[in-house]
C-alpha cells in the first residue's frame, strides 16, 4: 500500500506533465496557425499596377512631359538649357544605365520656383517596346541599390552625395524607381523618379535647397499619369484638358537622348546659376565616410 506522500508526488508529476502537454500543444497549434501567415504579403499600398501591354503604342510622348498646369501656383518656365541635366542617362552608383533604343528624341521641360530657387526638370522618351522601358527602370533600380553614397564633380571640386529613400510612396507598382540625393554638407537635394508607361520612359526631378514638401512629387506625377493613362488615373477614365507646354511655354524641347555630357562639370547645389548638379564622376563607397 502506497503512502500518502507517494500518492501526492505521483499526482503532482501527472499535473505537471498534463500542464506541460497543454502548453506545448497550445504553442504548436499557435505556431501552426501562424505559419501560413508568413507567406502572406500584406501590401496596404495604393500603388497602381499598370497594364503595360495595353498602354504600348497608346502614350503620347509629348503629353508625358510635365506641363506648367501640373505644378502648383507660383512655378514658371525655367531655363531650357538646364534640360540636359535631367536624371535620364545619368550614372547610378558609378554605373551608366543606357536607355533603350529610342523612337524619338527625348522631350524635356524645365520649370523654376522663384521663391526658393528650386528647379524641376521633366523628361520623356519613346522607346522601341514596352518591355524595354520596363527593363530600363529595373536596371536603374538595380544599379541604385549598389551604393548608399557617391561623389560628384562641380566647380568647387568633388562633393559627396548621400542616397536617401524618397519622401513619398510610389504611385505606380513595379516599373517605378525613385530616390533622394542629399549633399553631405547640406547644400542641396534632388528628389527624382523614373517610371515606365507603356513604351514611354518618364522622369521627374526636383532640385533645390530642400526636399519638396509631400505630396508635391506624387501630385505632379499623378497629373501626368491622368493625362497619359486616364483609364487608371483620371476620374471617370477621361483625360483632363491640359495645355502641354515646355520650358518656353509652348512645346516641350528635344534633346538627343536625354541628359548632358557626363564629362562636363556640373553646377553644384546652391550654385548661383540655379542649375542642379549632374553626376560626372561617380564613386561607389558602400556607406560611411
Amino acid at each position: 500500500m502506497s503512502s500518502t506522500p507517494g500518492r501526492l508526488r505521483t499526482q503532482t508529476v501527472r499535473v505537471l506533465m498534463l500542464g506541460g502537454l497543454l502548453l506545448l500543444s497550445g504553442t504548436v497549434i499557435g505556431l501552426a496557425a501562424a505559419y501560413p501567415l508568413t507567406f502572406i504579403n500584406y501590401d496596404d499600398s495604393s500603388a497602381v499596377r499598370l497594364d503595360q501591354p495595353r498602354l504600348a503604342g497608346q502614350v503620347d510622348v509629348d503629353a508625358a512631359v510635365v506641363s506648367l498646369d501640373d505644378l502648383p501656383k507660383g512655378w514658371e518656365p525655367g531655363d531650357p538649357a538646364l534640360g540636359g541635366y535631367g536624371i535620364l542617362n545619368s550614372q547610378f552608383c558609378g554605373e551608366t544605365v543606357d536607355p533603350p533604343a529610342p523612337l524619338s528624341e527625348a522631350r524635356t521641360a524645365v520649370f523654376k520656383d522663384p521663391t526658393n530657387d528650386s528647379v524641376l526638370i521633366a523628361q520623356a522618351l519613346h522607346v522601341d517596346k514596352w518591355q524595354s522601358a520596363s527593363t530600363y527602370v529595373r536596371d536603374v533600380s538595380d544599379a541604385l541599390g549598389e551604393c548608399s553614397q557617391f561623389y560628384r564633380s562641380g566647380p568647387g571640386g568633388k562633393f559627396k552625395v548621400q542616397i536617401k529613400e524618397p519622401s513619398e510612396s510610389a504611385p505606380v507598382a513595379d516599373d517605378f524607381v525613385a530616390a533622394t540625393y542629399v549633399d553631405a554638407k547640406g547644400d542641396g537635394t534632388q528628389e527624382w523618379a523614373i517610371f515606365a508607361v507603356g513604351d514611354v520612359v518618364v522622369s521627374v526631378m526636383h532640385a533645390g535647397p530642400t526636399r519638396p514638401e509631400p505630396p508635391f512629387m506624387n501630385d505632379v506625377i499623378e497629373r501626368v499619369l491622368a493625362r497619359i493613362d486616364p483609364t487608371d488615373f483620371a476620374p471617370g477614365g477621361i483625360a483632363p484638358t491640359t495645355t502641354v507646354a515646355g520650358a518656353d511655354g509652348s512645346t516641350p524641347s528635344t534633346l538627343d537622348s536625354g541628359s548632358a555630357d557626363e564629362t562636363e562639370e556640373a553646377p553644384a547645389p546652391g550654385d548661383p546659376t540655379g542649375g542642379p548638379a549632374v553626376p560626372t564622376t561617380s564613386i561607389v563607397t558602400g556607406g560611411g565616410d
